[in-house]
């Protein structure tokens, strides 16, 4: 799902078979025709909108406007997992050249016409970048991990200034990347699953601020389990022009007699500020 303004909302998903793109008017919700095969190799499909246009990924890159779509195809095992727009003529798309081992992360640009292949990302061999957040055309951010039966997880992250790829990754550690986010200072959050060792439980961000990172703790849930990585934060978004944002996940809570595990969606907001 993704929202221009409070009546201009789109969301992408599956019946049975069929795919189905709907868009709400502030009204209503309808119906638009849609391109491509059903992607049901990932669980999610990609879209951003900005005002005037609406990108889509998956196994091809797509751009809808005035009632038409383009289409830009993709090679052979390319995949394109997330997508940031910035304007219209103005969007970024990460994805990956499958396998993960023996391929490689690919990070497209639309200028307003066509995609065009960026450099190569410059992280660790078996990286799958799943994440691209874009601050401006000079601050582009891409992150992922590699679990090629590493224990704990391998982040990466890499930071494009308009005209190259940096690796960042610096002390970012045992953290499964579900969501990034800029802080609108140049830096960045970044949050997921932590596996640190010995196996931390709690809800995690870390901060970077275009030089070093800084790991801070979430709020923790009062029934929330403390015995092994119990925490999960799939997207963040901004909570007001001071820095603050929102992180929506899930948290489990303890064993039962029986062995079960409930598991529950989980909201916080980040305070103070931080800006402050």
């Amino acid at each position: 799902m993704t929202a221009v303004a409070a009546d201009d909302v789109w969301a992408y998903g599956t019946v049975r078979r069929d795919q189905r793109l709907v868009h709400f008017d502030g009204t209503r919700w309808t119906t638009v025709p849609t391109v491509g095969p059903v992607d049901d190799s990932f669980p999610e499909v990609p879209l951003d909108a900005v005002p005037g246009r609406l990108f889509k990924g998956g196994d091809a890159l797509y751009t809808y406007a005035d009632g038409a779509w383009q289409t830009f195809a993709l090679p052979e095992q390319v995949h394109i997992r997330d997508i940031d727009a910035l304007a219209a003529d103005d969007a970024y798309a990460t994805g990956m050249r499958y396998p993960v081992d023996g391929g490689h992360p690919v990070t497209y640009h639309w200028d307003g016409t066509t995609w065009t292949l960026l450099e190569e990302v410059p992280v660790r061999a078996g990286t799958d970048t799943a994440k691209i957040a874009a601050e401006s055309t000079d601050s582009v951010y891409v992150a992922g991990w590699a679990d090629d039966g590493a224990r704990p997880p391998i982040p990466s992250v890499a930071h494009w200034n308009g005209a190259e790829w940096r690796d960042v990754t610096g002390d970012l550690s045992a953290l499964y990347v579900h969501a990034i986010a800029p802080d609108g200072r140049g830096g960045l959050w970044v949050t997921g699953s932590d596996q640190t060792e010995p196996t931390s439980s709690g809800p995690v961000f870390w901060h970077y601020d275009g030089t070093a990172w800084t790991e801070q703790d979430g709020a923790t849930a009062p029934d929330g389990e403390t015995r092994w990585p119990s925490y999960t934060f799939y997207d963040l978004a901004p909570a007001d022009d001071a820095g603050s944002f929102w992180a929506v996940g899930h948290y489990t809570t303890p064993l039962d007699p029986r062995g079960d595990q409930d598991v529950h969606g989980l909201i916080e907001r980040s305070t103070p500020s931080p800006a402050s």
